[in-house]
């Protein structure tokens, strides 16, 4: 059984963060209500959003982010994680002492990467705009053995970022039919980049893939976080995964 507390920052979006909570306690060996791990949830849904300050250089989300880091700290917890993999540009640059137990998805995703998909060279990156303009991921991967592929900038915004911000989108309660097929063709675009894996940088990519049939491999932060937490938390997976080897 485990003894340690995690906090988990949602709101950003909140399906999102539901759906990591529901992966969470999916993917873990529970027969009786003492197996589940102990978590506090702030689902901060007033954290401005995150690509408008990075590329317009809106509100900043700090303020929103602080103060659920406080009421994680208050809470004794022992392990922190944000179900908005944008948001870690802004939790990347706080001072030591209030990230030091906050789990980083895109460390996580790229040691993944490197121990479970070996020899791959051509890597494709779902992601909000404020993800690939931050280059949360390009500046970790950037001395790694394969090559990092985004969007093109008008499949960007035109397919991805509409699928997950329009009306009906990705973000809402009730998801459209459109929301979905331009999600579809995001994907389609990316893999007629030649990639050999897809990585889903955006916690709202979980909700848009979940719709789709693709067979190129897949790999989703949020389940890479879930792993981790379930390790840290030294709870019992009920999940394996694979090792996959490419021969470029």
């Amino acid at each position: 059984m485990s003894h340690k507390k995690l906090g988990i920052i949602s709101g950003m979006g909140t399906k999102a963060g539901l759906l990591f909570i529901n992966k969470l306690t999916q993917n873990i060996q529970a027969l009786k209500d003492q197996d589940f791990p102990e978590f506090i949830v702030h689902n901060n849904s007033q954290v401005p959003d995150r690509t408008l300050a990075i590329v317009y250089g809106q509100e900043s989300p700090n303020n929103q982010l602080l103060r659920s880091l406080d009421i994680m700290r208050k809470c004794n917890v022992d392990y922190i994680v944000s179900t908005c993999i944008t948001s870690y540009f802004f939790l990347n640059q706080l001072e030591n002492e209030l990230r030091q137990n906050i789990l980083n998805p895109i460390d996580l995703v790229a040691d993944t990467i490197m121990n479970d998909y070996i020899g791959v060279q051509r890597v494709g990156l779902l992601a909000t705009t404020g993800t690939i303009k931050s280059r949360l991921f390009h500046n970790r991967f950037e001395n790694l053995p394969f090559e990092l592929i985004t969007l093109d900038d008008i499949d960007q915004e035109e397919k991805f970022m509409k699928s997950v911000y329009m009306q009906g989108g990705l973000k809402s309660a009730q998801i459209s039919q459109e929301a979905y097929a331009l999600f579809q063709e995001a994907v389609n675009r990316l893999k007629h980049k030649n990639i050999d894996l897809i990585i889903g940088g955006c916690t709202e990519v979980q909700i848009g893939y979940s719709k789709t049939e693709e067979t190129i491999p897949y790999l989703d932060a949020v389940d890479v976080l879930v792993d981790t937490v379930i390790n840290k938390l030294n709870l019992k997976s009920r999940v394996l995964r694979k090792k996959m080897v490419y021969h470029g």
